[in-house]
């Protein structure tokens, strides 16, 4: 019996550190994950007190909308850049008369050599149109000028080098053939005038006497 005994001695021993054994590494792994987890716990309550590291700090400055202008100023003293413009651009244009002020029915009914069967204005960019149509469609064309469009400056920049020169009407006046226009500048006044087909185009190569009576009676209103 004594070898039995010793036997089952031993076996317990080893039971017995095979037991210490396991305790001792599930105790280290436990420690180790205990360790870990508590410096996890840390950084995430660090990003979370800082969740925007400073390259993203600066994402945002860099992405941030910029101050807007209003309409018709101009940034970082756009006042006294629109003061400026106002004093460059000169007076503003005077109120466009009125196309029965321009001409009389009677005086385009005499350019046209027949009755004015209706009237059409318009108004653009320093400039009013007054349109007077027979029934056939044959219509004079008067195009009052405006503001710096009516210049002096602007009358002879405009000027080509195929354009008629002609007598007797304002103070200055040509005849442009490509365009079938009579050009006058008188005083503060300038105004074209011109006898169109019914297809738009000049009704002659050259300014008939009525065109030119007709530009004289526009001149003497204006």
């Amino acid at each position: 019996m004594a070898p039995v005994r010793r036997r089952t001695t031993a076996l317990l021993v080893v039971a017995g550190l095979l037991l210490v054994g396991v305790v001792g590494l599930a105790w280290f792994l436990v420690d180790d994950d205990d360790q870990v987890g508590g410096a996890v716990a840390a950084g995430s309550t660090a990003s979370a007190a800082n969740p925007a590291p400073a390259g993203s700090a600066g994402s945002a400055a860099t992405t941030a909308p910029g101050p807007t202008t209003a309409e018709g100023a101009s940034p970082a003293g756009g006042t006294a850049g629109g003061g400026s413009g106002a004093d460059t651009s000169g007076p503003p244009a005077p109120p466009a008369p009125a196309c029965a002020q321009v001409i009389s029915g009677a005086e385009a009914s005499a350019a046209l050599g027949a009755a004015v069967a209706r009237t059409e204005a318009r108004d653009g960019f320093l400039v009013r149109t007054c349109t007077f149509w027979t029934s056939s469609d044959r219509y004079l064309l008067v195009q009052v000028s405006r503001g710096v469009a009516a210049s002096r400056d602007q009358f002879e920049l405009s000027r080509l080098p195929a354009d008629q020169t002609v007598a007797g009407i304002g103070q200055a006046a040509r005849w442009t053939r490509d365009t079938g226009l009579l050009d006058v500048l008188d005083g503060p006044a300038r105004f074209q005038v011109g006898l169109f087909t019914p297809a738009g185009t000049p009704a002659a190569p050259a300014p008939q006497p009525r065109l030119e009576a007709a530009a004289r009676a526009i001149a003497a209103r204006l």
